[in-house]
């Protein structure tokens, strides 16, 4: 009686010309599909950086828009690149870092290379910088509070304070 889990003699043959094919293609450099992603956060506020984006495609970029949701962030696109057609999308994600809103692009082009998405991503901030000006700079940090100096006591600063060096005199006793 034969085991119903082991292959048939065909099915052994056909699964060995699928893996020699594969193998062959892989040395005769056969290209792969693989999708590439990369980002940028840039600190925009997202309504004007939106458009913007959206503009940049099109008009500087030369993409057919195929699909695109403002509110949901994300544009999808064809890129015309050497007599062929790739995939790509757009993504216009809103973030908060050290208190301020930021906008990060997430680009991806299906079958390119990673470099093309970064010069891309590298044009997209010089239109923004032209069409909207540099960009938020990062809110100045409140100033720090040196717990010597906040004027409580009897002004030295020294009460309760371990880091005295040995043999300090203690602060004179207010009158």
């Amino acid at each position: 009686m034969a085991n119903a889990s082991a292959p048939s003699p065909r099915r052994r043959t056909a699964l060995a010309l699928v893996v020699v094919g594969l193998a062959m293609a892989g040395l005769a450099g056969a290209p792969v599909a693989a999708w590439a992603r990369s980002e940028k956060t840039l600190a925009y506020p997202r309504d004007q950086a939106w458009p913007t984006a959206v503009r940049f495609l099109v008009v500087d970029e030369h993409v057919r828009i195929t699909e695109k949701d403002a509110d949901a962030g994300y544009v999808l696109f064809e890129l015309r690149d050497d007599g062929k057609i790739f995939r790509g999308s757009l993504e216009v994600v809103n973030l908060v870092r050290d208190g301020r809103s930021v906008v990060r692009f997430v680009l991806q082009i299906a079958d390119r290379p990673s470099w093309l998405e970064i010069a891309m991503l590298g044009r997209l901030e010089t239109k923004l910088r032209a069409e909207l000006g540099a960009p938020t700079p990062p809110a100045p940090e409140p100033p720090r509070k040196d717990p010597g100096k906040d004027g409580a006591g009897d002004g030295g600063g020294n009460e309760g304070n371990p880091g005295n060096k040995v043999g300090s005199p203690p602060a004179p006793a207010a009158p």
